[in-house]
């Protein structure tokens, strides 16, 4: 990753390729650095003038920097929303992010090797990393048929939640109502299920495609209970909400 909140990818408005990586990684800071020191070079000043061109900098590079921050989040999580897993992997190329596609490619097994490992290796540091992490493995177990051990994760998730802000981070807590009404599903509590689901669903701040899953879990739901003509309407908002998704193809 560059110093600049850049990985190997990501692009610069919405172009992607190395020239424009470059560009949205390193072009900014390389060149008002430049310009920074040819301005020194070529000022008739002091040390201390040369000390507050040096702060000057420093600042324009922390605002490059946040700068970068938040476009990089903001595009990984409009990549998650649109299920693009190649631009997940061009934004962030850590091992979350391959658990992360291998998810969406509904690659189950390869998705719960990579979270043992990241556990293995030393965990991660950010609740919303961690919160991140169980919500996935608890979809993973839930689509293999573990819904013990997936109910187990669920139970660790909570934990994780209180430490996030309901507000600030609502993705995290969204994410972490959908996992349980997957678990809830699973275990054929298909009314809770639907509550829990049907809060998601209704909820303005849920991404296109987590409220596209909880359409896919609320269907299962009114399926197991009886409701078929609420799983169809179910099934038709999740495949226009998120057509090719693995759970609408």
């Amino acid at each position: 990753m560059s110093p600049f909140g850049t990985n190997k990818g990501g692009g610069f408005l919405g172009r992607r390729g190395k020239v424009w990586t470059f560009i949205a990684g390193w072009f900014v800071p390389v060149v008002m650095t430049l310009a920074y020191i040819t301005l020194a070079l070529t000022s008739e000043t002091n040390a201390t003038g040369w000390a507050w061109m040096s702060i000057g900098l420093a600042f324009v590079l922390t605002l490059w920097w946040l700068f970068r921050t938040l476009t990089k989040s903001a595009a990984m999580a409009r990549a998650m929303a649109v299920g693009d897993v190649d631009l997940v992997l061009e934004i962030d190329k850590r091992p979350l992010s391959h658990a992360i596609v291998h998810d969406m490619r509904a690659d189950w097994m390869k998705s719960l090797a990579v979270l043992d490992r990241i556990v293995a290796s030393g965990g991660l540091k950010k609740p919303r990393e961690r919160a991140l992490l169980v919500t996935l493995r608890v979809g993973a177990l839930v689509e293999t048929g573990e819904v013990a051990k997936a109910r187990l994760a669920l139970d660790a998730l909570d934990p994780e939640l209180a430490r996030l802000h309901p507000r600030i981070e609502a993705a995290s807590h969204l994410g972490g109502a959908v996992a349980k009404g997957r678990v809830l599903a699973a275990e054929r509590a298909n009314a809770e299920a639907l509550v829990v689901l049907q809060k998601v669903i209704d909820d303005v701040r849920t991404g296109q495609r987590v409220r596209a899953l909880a359409h896919h879990y609320a269907a299962r739901a009114a399926a197991n209970d009886g409701q078929l003509e609420l799983a169809d309407k179910h099934r038709e908002r999740a495949a226009v909400l998120a057509p090719g998704s693995w759970f609408t193809v």
